[in-house]
């Protein structure tokens, strides 16, 4: 079994999505946040905070998981456990790496009118909720 992770990066009350390269073996073109796989003896935070550095240049923290999942990447061969992690930029600038071909900062309307992020909407209506009982001083 495997353990993927995902972060939903908030910058300025704007989240960042990536487009996956047309040369992806899966959802290849597809919008979505950061994603990637724990490696081996690295910890889910470690493991977040790890893929996102690698797959856009900028430092991140976890704010807080926001949801956990399971579903099969590619068929029956490669089952998953899936963490989902709201996370707030830092620092940096954004720097694509090979695994995407684009990226936007966008609301979470955007996001949630996209196609190809279906399966994450569950996570950003989380956080709109979420948001609705936080502290204002505590709003990213």
């Amino acid at each position: 079994m495997y353990v993927g992770m995902g972060a939903a990066i908030e910058k300025d009350g704007k989240f960042l999505i990536l487009k996956r390269a047309d040369s992806k073996d899966f959802a290849p073109g597809a919008w979505e946040i950061i994603t990637g796989r724990l490696e081996e003896e690295e910890s889910p935070r470690e493991g977040i905070l790890r893929e996102i550095l690698e797959e856009t240049g900028i430092k991140a923290e976890i704010v807080m998981p926001i949801e956990t999942g399971f579903f099969y990447r590619g068929g029956k061969k490669f089952p998953m456990v899936f963490i989902s992690y709201w996370c707030r930029h830092l620092s940096g600038d954004v720097t694509l790496c090979w695994d995407h071909s684009m990226f936007r900062w966008v609301s979470i309307d955007q996001i949630l009118k996209e196609k190809t992020m279906e399966h994450f909407h569950s996570m950003f209506e989380k956080i709109l909720k979420l948001k609705e009982y936080l502290p204002s001083e505590i709003i990213l």
